[in-house]
């Protein structure tokens, strides 16, 4: 069965009177209003290993946007050495079972583990800092001297070979834990505000304990198929994988590394734009709707939007803007019903995004209408006794 069930179970007995959808309010782990550092850090002051974030999430939520938003825009300012994984629990089992075996999972989400539960988050906490906070104290932290190496081959299809080499420079042989984690970096699963998730989990090319003698290289690889999996459909330029060694004992973990899989010059797209705005409005009425997208090599980006109703932003592509940027465009509708907003992005070097649609509903003006009936009416005082009592007029 899946594991999933604790989240909703913890959520009642801990919630009590709250009901299951208290399990997604904004709940903080008593820590993370306090936070005590094991050791110190001085801005630019170089990490001992990269950083693994893993962040727990499911796609009913709705604080955990915030949260992917906040990891998403750390993770493309490209400061800080780290790497994050995306935990859907209700979606894949081996990302559910992940998040149960990490030490101190609480069972609530939004929850972002710092490499390996050595620091985790629970809640939407508002802003970017109190994770970078940890990102940052988890670089100082002691760490075993373990230099990781990850290689991917494409063999086409859903198949890939993965190499991982992990080299012992201690003086005594090292004994760890090692997680390839198979990531798709533009997710297929949503989020509660139906945006995609970044880098989520969707299997292991490794998951085993591994000894590593003194001053010795341990290397391996094997051949996995999306397609065994569940998976047939990746795609090799969507492909991220992310590995990690941990300490057998605090299981925390000692060193990070990822690699994506490229063809043709290596110029990856940017992701599929995310879309902010209201989901209904009125005829007439111009509103406001934000959109954003990276890139992966950190190139300006151009958007091309598509109104739903014959008009594209500016009749073509509007930018450059930065990479990450937020930008807002106003739109109105002149009739009414089930309208689609469609963005996609390209970045300086001519690489396209896959297409986003939003919809947004349009009904009929309601006050427009009981306008039009009133005048109705006020002509014939006479007609339709019932229409104008249903209608609120005597």
């Amino acid at each position: 069965m899946n594991k999933i069930l604790p989240f909703v179970i913890i959520g009642i007995f801990v919630l009590g009177g709250i009901g299951a959808s208290g399990l997604n309010n904004d709940i903080k782990d008593p820590n993370s209003k306090t936070i005590e550092y094991q050791q110190s850090f001085t801005e630019g002051q170089s990490y001992s290993h990269t950083v693994l974030v893993e962040f727990g999430t499911t796609s009913s939520c709705p604080n955990c946007p915030a949260v992917r938003g906040f990891l998403n825009t750390i993770y493309a300012s490209g400061n800080y050495d780290f790497y994050y994984i995306t935990l859907n629990g209700d979606k894949e089992s081996l990302a559910n079972a992940r998040y149960w075996e990490i030490p101190g999972a609480s069972g609530y989400v939004p929850q972002v583990y710092f490499d390996g539960g050595y620091r985790s988050l629970v809640g939407n906490q508002g802003s970017t800092t109190p994770y970078i906070n940890y990102i940052n104290n988890c670089g100082a932290r002691s760490v075993a001297d373990i230099d990781l190496e990850v290689n991917v081959v494409w063999l086409g299809g859903a198949e890939m070979e993965v190499t991982v080499n992990v080299t012992n420079n201690e003086g005594s042989s090292y004994s760890g834990h090692l997680h390839a984690y198979v990531t798709e970096i533009e997710s297929r699963w949503y989020d509660y505000s139906a945006n995609k998730y970044d880098f989520s989990m969707i299997g292991y090319a490794f998951n085993k304990n591994i000894n590593v003698g003194a001053n010795i290289t341990w290397s391996e690889t094997v051949t996995w198929n999306g397609a065994s999996h569940g998976y047939g459909n990746i795609v090799e330029d969507n492909i991220m994988i992310i590995a990690s060694v941990f300490d057998p004992s605090s299981k925390y973990a000692d060193e990070t590394v990822a690699t994506t899989t490229s063809s043709g010059d290596g110029n990856k797209a940017p992701r599929s734009p995310d879309i902010y705005g209201p989901t209904s409005g009125k005829v007439g009425i111009e509103y406001d709707f934000t959109f954003v997208t990276n890139d992966p090599e950190g190139y300006d980006v151009y958007y091309w939007i598509e109104w739903g109703d014959g008009t594209v932003e500016q009749d073509d592509w509007i930018g450059p803007y930065n990479s990450g940027e937020e930008i807002t465009c106003s739109h109105s509708w002149s009739t009414k019903g089930q309208k689609y907003i469609q963005v996609k992005a390209k970045d300086e070097q001519g690489k396209e995004s896959s297409l986003k649609t939003r919809y947004i509903s349009i009904p009929r003006n309601r006050a427009t209408i009981n306008l039009w009936h009133l005048w109705f009416l006020e002509q014939f005082p006479n007609l339709f006794p019932i229409i104008r009592y249903i209608l609120g007029f005597q």
